[in-house]
């Protein structure tokens, strides 16, 4: 019996032992996570693809570092007033000045000397361009930390007598032309000829322009412009060049085109696009730093959360990590993150200015794969890339790039059922576009006689039959004579279903007999609502995958029924209220029923219009989008008709009434926001008063 409870004691005080380790191992994780997105823009978990391994210390305030073709490391170490040049391995080598070859430790030509040097750039010759921000020049050395020249500010008729040159960071083209982002500069890149000479300024941001803002410029006067803020485009903080010559340049402050790949003519290759799609206007985003390698993966970073980003050469999002420090000091982790820079092994060097070092970021075997199926995929080598994408799935499943490379590699095997799958679970609806393309042009080739056959032969039995029939007396058609029925006396559920129907035909007539008072079953009118929206979320189960904005299986059933029967509930009563107040004679009851009836071509097209779009690809979407708008815009003018006919009004007065009622449902909208919002304050208050008297109670 003792040896059972010395047994049980020995568990228990090993468990919580255990216990005590598992904080300690927790810890010990990346203080980030690794995250990539879909392609609706969310965000997935994957792997890690990066993590840090070391700091390299002994810096004051680096701004920017840039790694050689032969992975010399140039760190600008701003605070210290010095170009520092480290081995691949972080060791240092020299620095820029070479104080070490002076006696007194002290540069014995003036002109060596650097001053808050935000900025660093090694020629193809091998020369190294400073950005010396506190002498507002650029000075060029040698590799030996030999100086060689220096550029100061251009005197050109051209350039604005208020333009101060603060070089903060610098590039050099294939020509041998300097890009300059001055310090603050809202007017692009500043050019430099080889020799010194203003080439004019490149790249320059345009300023976001809103609809308020427009209408500013359409109707105020000269004097009242000039009492605006002025606005101005947002500042480049930073550019690289790549192998191709494309300069890329990262900007602050931008809704969009945040990061750029510029041609010789400045045209942004990547199409403007916004970079960080989860943030609200007027939010913004701000990169501070870009990188690219030889196969054009870029790499930018982001200071005020402290992440990196990594896109391929079209501007897709491959990973992102790190984050910001909250106080505590741990690799992977940023109190002011400054440049970024990448070794030719695929590490990620990041400096840091607040913590003065440069943190360095090995890729892990997950992220060199990607990296290399990326690349493949780029370079259109496909089914080399297959394997890889394969792998990757294995370890990441939700990462829907792989579907896509595996995809095109079925598809240029002309595997094109098996591309059709794969595209579809990789959203690439262009992909599946093409490849449906091909498994129908199979399929007409090798059916389409027997269709027509069959389709002639039909066509043959019916019309022939018809004739041969009434020829030989066998048949004798009916001539139906037009009788007047008086409708407003008729009721009943077939009355009112046969209403609904007619108002398709006969739209004026059909709701000018409803208005008039024929009585209408209400819940008939409710029915149609009802399969309206069923038919809408059916449509968008039913229709070809190309032609949908979200997977039918990530739609949010409340979020549909607001966007659907909210704003046409919505229409009703802004619709009555405004006949009320305008005199019109359409009941809350007529009002409700005409504009239900309103939506009958959503349950009479919209189904077959989706079954259609299944046998047409994105080369036919004219054909889907003309039945589609044309459905609504029957909608539209059914909802018009039936607000002038219920009404009693003619068509000026319709057109009155319907710019009001459109008036006032947005004056309902903003009602129901601020009512939504005040409640939302209101039942927050009462739930945290009550947590605090319950806390204080207990």
């Amino acid at each position: 019996m003792k040896a059972r409870k010395r047994s049980m004691y020995a568990f228990l005080l090993g468990f919580c032992l255990f216990l005590l380790v598992l904080p300690g191992v927790a810890n010990a994780a990346l203080p980030y996570w690794t995250l990539s997105s879909d392609a609706n823009g969310r965000w997935i978990w994957t792997p890690d693809a990066f993590v840090p391994v070391q700091a390299w210390t002994g810096f004051k305030d680096p701004e920017d570092l840039f790694v050689a073709e032969d992975d010399a490391i140039f760190v600008a170490d701003t605070g210290n007033d010095r170009i520092v040049e480290l081995s691949p391995t972080g060791e240092m080598v020299r620095t820029f000045p070479d104080v070490s070859k002076s006696e007194d430790g002290k540069v014995t030509n003036p002109k060596e000397q650097l001053r808050k040097p935000e900025g660093v750039f090694i020629s193809k010759e091998g020369e190294v361009y400073i950005a010396d921000t506190g002498s507002r020049r650029i000075a060029v050395f040698d590799r030996n930390a030999k100086f060689l020249r220096e550029y100061v500010e251009p005197k050109d008729p051209a350039m604005s007598k208020s333009y101060s040159f603060i070089p903060a960071k610098l590039v050099l083209d294939r020509r041998g032309y300097i890009y300059v982002a001055n310090k603050g500069g809202y007017q692009g890149l500043l050019q430099l000829t080889p020799t010194g000479q203003f080439a004019g300024f490149f790249g320059s941001n345009k300023v976001p322009m809103d609809w308020i803002q427009t209408l500013k410029r359409k109707f105020y006067t000269d004097e009242q412009l000039k009492s605006e803020q002025l606005l101005l485009p947002g500042a480049i903080t930073d550019m690289t060049v790549d192998a191709n010559g494309f300069i890329y340049t990262v900007n602050r402050d931008m809704r969009d085109g945040q990061l750029r790949q510029l041609n010789s003519g400045g045209v942004d290759l990547l199409g403007n696009l916004n970079f960080a799609p989860w943030l609200v206007p007027p939010n913004k985003l701000s990169f501070t730093s870009v990188a690219v390698d030889k196969n054009g993966i870029i790499t930018v970073l982001e200071a005020a959360r402290g992440r990196i980003y990594q896109y391929d050469s079209k501007g897709r999002l491959i990973f992102r990590f790190g984050n910001a420090s909250t106080g505590e000091a741990r690799l992977g982790l940023f109190k002011r993150a400054t440049a970024v820079g990448l070794q030719s092994n695929g590490n990620i060097l990041v400096a840091d200015g607040e913590l003065g070092d440069i943190q360095v970021f090995k890729r892990t075997e997950f992220g060199t794969k990607v990296h290399e199926a990326v690349t493949l995929f780029a370079d259109g080598q496909y089914r080399k890339g297959e394997p890889l994408w394969r792998e990757i799935l294995l370890r990441n499943a939700n990462y829907e790039r792989s579907y896509q490379g595996i995809a095109k590699a079925d598809f240029y095997d002309n595997d094109y059922e098996g591309a059709m799958n794969y595209f579809s679970k990789a959203f690439d609806q262009k992909g599946y576009s093409e490849a449906f393309w091909q498994v129908r042009m199979n399929w007409l080739m090798k059916y389409f006689a027997l269709c027509m056959s069959i389709l002639v032969g039909l066509l043959i039995v019916v019309f022939g039959g018809k004739r041969l029939a009434v020829k030989l007396g066998w048949y004798t058609p009916k001539r139906k004579q037009a009788t007047r029925v008086d409708r407003t006396t008729l009721h009943g559920w077939r009355e009112s279903a046969r209403q609904a129907f007619r108002i398709l035909r006969h739209p004026v007539n059909g709701m000018t007999e409803i208005g008039e008072g024929m009585r209408i079953k209400l819940t008939v009118a409710f029915i149609i609502v009802i399969l309206s929206f069923g038919f809408t979320l059916i449509g968008k189960a039913i229709a070809n995958f190309i032609f949908v904005e979200t997977r039918f299986q990530e739609l949010n059933l409340w979020t549909e029924a607001q966007h659907f029967i909210l704003p046409w509930f919505i229409w009703v009563i802004g619709s009555y209220l405004t006949g009320s107040v305008l005199k019109g004679q359409g009941t809350f009851r007529n009002v409700f029923i005409v504009n239900s009836f309103a939506l009958m071509p959503i349950v009479v097209i919209n189904l077959p219009a989706q079954l259609i779009s299944r046998v047409l690809t994105l080369q036919e979407s004219v054909i889907y989008d003309l039945i589609v708008n044309g459905m609504y815009a029957w909608m539209f003018i059914l909802l018009f008709i039936g607000t002038m006919c219920v009404h009693n009004y003619n068509l000026k007065e319709a057109i009155k009434m319907a710019t009001v009622s459109l008036f006032t449902m947005a004056c309902l909208w903003i009602f129901g926001f601020v009512l939504f919002g005040l409640v939302y304050q209101s039942v927050d208050f009462f739930l945290t008063l009550g947590e605090e008297l319950m806390e204080r109670v207990a």
